[in-house]
């Protein structure tokens, strides 16, 4: 889901290149020789990184839970050790769960899966009245609409006071950049639509309706829908490297807990624990069916969840430094599905400030592994997210730490060349109008008002930026090449921004914005506001 700077890096390598581990076919012959293995693993990992504050790890092999267990600290700094019932956000791991609640309303009759989301819901538009007319249920889960990476994101990032209604309604005004149905982008608005399609039909929020139909029935006791609800007691504090030079790079550093996702929770709001995750898997691999025996959905409606349907990479297969990379690639239903050396794998990531998680499923071995961390450090999650797989199939006999130590190393040195180039200069002119013609209301029409102000008099003059549906991102606005500004927020937390400004009679009268760290995640999606004032 939204993702952080290393996450977003290693989110970005495997849609590109579908790497995953894989091995032999030969199952475990004994019940726990998994769980051993990847536990023995997992050390390796922690003493290999050893910045690395903390993991929780759950497997399931043959159908049964052979490892829950947390590793490392909670907060950097303490003793406070992770366990098997410590916290984390899991982000677009709930995209699966979201998924899941709609084929049970399909089996009640309630939905229809290429039914048009407009039968449902009359309002729903996208910007495009043919797109609209067309979107299906389906369609709102497989990243195919045509918007582009990330479009919309704002609305749910970082920490906006966009309601769930809200971010619907700006979806008929964000441009559709790619074609309908004609390629792969990833996106986090239609899972929140979804989730209000859930509320239109049930009369219930999302929230209580995937606790009914999801955690209570499996016992999932310490599993919420918000990190609002999560027992402070009990939660890992999230981290980051913030730099210098941009995030992504630098010391370890503890970062304030985001308590504030209620609105986008659909697309990745839920937080739970290894225990609880164990259960969760276990109704995966069961085709619905959950270890004591319930019946969450139908064996048939497992089947639909998994089939791909949308086609997000392709590749000549394995290589010596790729031995996993598949063939094709796709995303089903709340899954990636793709083949591995003649064995289906079904994954998916997910990514929050502070929060990284992997969950690798193989339905043939009915086995499983999900990963979550309490850091932002791909590093970390690709040794497991490929090394994990690796032990689920008894082998250990490719260097995933080593591979995983080299690629970030690589892309450390890229970025430090990447983030210099981006804050230099290319003219250095210095702004054609004075300060106070570039202050003013401008206006997106998806996410709202950009407000920028002259702040202090004479040699002390300045301006402020407020993204005002975000109070984090707000803070200063410096000259920077020309009629191009450059933020400073407050929260250094934040990714700063480029404002571009177009002049017409002696004022600024539009702006385009990027990002300025070659790093920064695709959930911060600037590019996509066209600010235009209105004040």
């Amino acid at each position: 889901m939204l993702t952080t700077t290393r996450r977003a890096a290693l989110v970005s390598t495997l849609a590109a290149t579908g790497l995953a581990a894989f091995g032999d076919r030969a199952l475990a012959r004994e019940t726990g020789a998994v769980g051993a293995a990847v536990d023995k693993y997992a050390q390796e990992v922690m003493a290999a990184f050893p910045d690395e504050p903390g993991l929780g790890i759950a497997v399931v092999e043959n159908g049964q839970v052979t490892l829950t267990k947390g590793y490392g600290v909670k907060r950097l700094g303490t003793q406070d050790r992770v366990d098997e019932t410590t916290a984390f956000g899991i982000a677009s791991n709930t995209k699966a769960m979201t998924a899941a609640l709609i084929a049970m309303l399909v089996e009640e009759g309630k939905l229809e899966w290429d039914a048009p989301v407009t039968r449902y819901m009359p309002a729903f538009q996208m910007s495009d009245p043919v797109v609209t007319k067309l979107m299906t249920v389906r369609d709102l889960l497989v990243h195919r609409s045509g918007l582009t990476l990330g479009a919309g994101d704002l609305m749910i990032w970082p920490a906006p006071t966009h309601t769930r209604a809200e971010i619907v309604a700006g979806l008929k005004y964000l441009p559709i950049g790619g074609q309908f149905r004609g390629g792969y982008a990833y996106d986090n608005v239609l899972y929140v639509a979804a989730g209000v399609l859930i509320e239109t039909v049930t009369g219930q929020s999302w929230e209580e309706v995937i606790k009914a139909r999801i955690f209570e029935p499996l016992g999932m006791k310490d599993t919420v829908s918000s990190p609002a609800l999560v027992d402070r007691a009990r939660r890992a504090q999230p981290h980051a490297r913030l730099g210098p030079p941009v995030r992504g790079l630098g010391p370890q550093t503890v970062l304030p807990f985001d308590d504030s996702f209620d609105a986008a929770g659909p697309a990745g709001g839920v937080n739970s624990t290894p225990r609880d995750i164990a259960k969760w898997m276990q109704v995966q691999l069961g085709l619905g069916l959950s270890a004591d025996g319930k019946r969450l959905w139908s064996e048939a409606s497992s089947k639909e969840l998994w089939k791909p349907q949308t086609i997000t990479a392709s590749s000549e297969g394995p290589a010596p430094d790729a031995p996993t990379r598949p063939t094709i690639q796709a995303y089903a239903l709340g899954w990636f599905v793709q083949d591995h050396r003649g064995e289906r794998i079904l994954w998916h990531t997910g990514g929050l400030a502070g929060f990284i998680s992997y969950t690798g499923l193989l339905p043939g071995r009915k086995s499983g592994i999900m990963v979550m961390t309490n850091a932002e450090e791909s590093a970390v999650l690709r040794a497991l997210r490929y090394g994990g797989p690796d032990r689920l199939q008894g082998r250990s006999d490719f260097d995933w730490i080593g591979y995983s130590k080299r690629l970030q190393a690589d892309a450390d040195a890229q970025t430090i060349k990447d983030a210099a180039k981006a804050v230099t200069p290319s003219s250095g002119a210095k702004p054609s109008l004075p300060l106070a013609a570039y202050a003013g209301v401008y206006r997106d029409p998806w996410y709202g008002t950009v407000t920028v102000a002259v702040t202090g008099k004479g040699k002390k003059q300045g301006l402020s930026v407020s993204f005002d549906k975000t109070p984090l991102l707000r803070g200063k606005l410096e000259p920077f090449d020309g009629e191009i500004f450059k933020t400073v927020f407050d929260d250094r937390t934040q990714e700063d921004a480029f404002l571009t400004f177009e002049l017409k009679d002696g004022k600024a009268v539009s702006a385009l914005v990027k990002a300025v760290s070659p790093l920064a995640d695709f959930s911060y999606d600037y590019q996509d506001l066209r600010l235009t004032r209105i004040s």
